[in-house]
């Protein structure tokens, strides 16, 4: 069975291929071109990885449209981690919320949450609130779409939150939610961790 990185550089490689072949919009261009940096999300090239997510989002926003903007700055803010400031990283984040809320793109909408509240952890570890209430924000985002893996990758990342201020009783509770009912897969391997976590809190 393939990795999720393996199919996300083979599934780049075809889009790209293919908007090439067939002389496609530029719109095709440079989301083949971002995907194509994001697909290197595990490789050890990190600058290439970024230097091709920020050339493909230049080549989509010339083409003036606003299809998936926001979502592919929400992953380009993820993908900075470190190599940029986190104010910086906030400022796109947000930027790209805003965006969400005037073009109602909102597909991702659950995961800019999740992604806002580890940007917020990494600026001041210290003061969880914020990124406890993005954390909270995107679970419910999630589940109002019930959008099921956004859902359980915010639960896990909150539960993990609580459980750094031992505040196990409510790790467990945030994430049984998330965890009851899931679908078996082993396309995503989060699941697995999260019942894991999930049977290391029980009494």
């Amino acid at each position: 069975m393939r990795s999720r990185p393996d199919l996300a550089r083979l599934y780049s490689q075809a889009l790209a291929d293919i908007a090439s072949q067939y002389d496609l919009p530029g719109v095709w261009v440079g989301l083949a071109v971002f995907f194509q940096g994001w697909a290197k999300w595990s490789d050890a090239a990190q600058e290439s990885r970024l230097a091709g997510m920020r050339r493909g989002l230049t080549i989509y926003r010339e083409q003036g449209l606003v299809w998936f903007l926001p979502g592919l700055e929400a992953a380009l803010a993820e993908a900075e981690a470190s190599s940029a400031d986190t104010d910086a990283r906030l400022r796109r984040l947000d930027d790209a919320l805003a965006k969400l809320k005037r073009t109602e793109q909102r597909w991702y909408e659950g995961e800019m949450h999740r992604i806002r509240a580890e940007i917020l952890l990494q600026r001041d570890p210290a003061n969880t609130a914020a990124a406890e209430q993005a954390f909270q924000t995107a679970i419910a985002v999630a589940q109002s779409q019930k959008a099921r893996s956004f859902e359980l990758r915010a639960a896990q990342a909150l539960a993990k939150l609580y459980c750094t201020a031992s505040r196990d009783a409510d790790a467990h509770a945030v994430l049984a939610l998330a965890v009851e009912g899931f679908p078996p897969t082993q396309q995503f391997p989060e699941l697995a961790e999260a019942q894991a976590l999930l049977s290391a809190l029980r009494p």
